[in-house]
């Protein structure tokens, strides 16, 4: 299960008892670590209130990361349990520096859980930023979205695959912007814009992960096509 959620804000110790509660300790969980570590200028959004549109102090920090990665595990005492991280540095100014601030990040993380990095700047899709990393044990999230090159693109580039697992988030159509696929595509009861080009970037993925013997993190949004569960079936047909 893919967890959002804790993107935006971080649940209390009792919300995480209770939603491991209802599942076998064997069940995997995949969280977005929280916006107040991977923001890095929130946006000019009326919910950030005063914050809107200002550095975040704590972005990449990696004392504050220790606790909010850690909390989850705590509260449910499994291991089962991995990060990725949307980072958005966004500026010339962050984006600048973004990997001499990523790189002691990552080899501050707790070491017992599974991470991976979701980038929206395609100009980071370059040969240091896949070695950073590598270095680390951390995948690349594979991301179809509006402003990224396409899921099979990425897929295509040498050494893209930096960890002992693969995660992709299946999210828009290139070019496409979130709200007009909600226009579009809502109440996500059939697929309404296949989008074949996606298929098979995941079933590549999917045939990989199989071939090396990776866990793979798959992920898909009911807006790539307008339901998500019939593109995951058009997967395996």
């Amino acid at each position: 299960m893919c967890g959002d959620f804790a993107f935006y804000q971080f649940p209390s110790e009792e919300f995480w008892r209770h939603l491991f509660a209802r599942t076998p300790p064997t069940f995997r969980f995949a969280f977005k670590a929280p916006e107040r570590i991977t923001c890095g200028v929130f946006p000019t959004h009326p919910r950030y209130g005063p914050m809107a549109g200002r550095d975040n102090e704590m972005f990449l920090d990696s004392h504050g990361v220790h606790r909010d990665v850690r909390a989850p595990a705590a509260a449910a005492s499994r291991q089962n349990l991995a990060h990725y991280l949307r980072v958005r540095p966004h500026g010339a100014r962050l984006a600048a520096g973004f990997l001499e601030r990523l790189d002691p990040f990552l080899a501050a993380l707790p070491p017992e859980f599974r991470y991976a990095v979701e980038v929206r700047n395609p100009e980071f899709l370059a040969a240091d930023y896949f070695a950073c990393l590598r270095a680390h044990g951390v995948a690349h999230v594979y991301n179809a979205w509006s402003r990224m090159p396409e899921l099979g693109s990425q897929v295509a580039i040498p050494d893209s695959a930096t960890a002992g697992h693969l995660v992709c988030r299946a999210l828009l159509r290139r070019g496409r912007v979130y709200e007009n696929a909600v226009a579009a595509f809502a109440p996500y009861t059939a697929i309404q814009d296949p989008n074949p080009e996606a298929r098979d970037a995941m079933r590549i993925l999917i045939g990989r992960a199989r071939e090396e013997k990776r866990m793979l993190f798959l992920f898909v949004n009911n807006r790539l096509e307008g339901n998500a569960p019939l593109t995951i079936l058009s997967l395996v047909e």
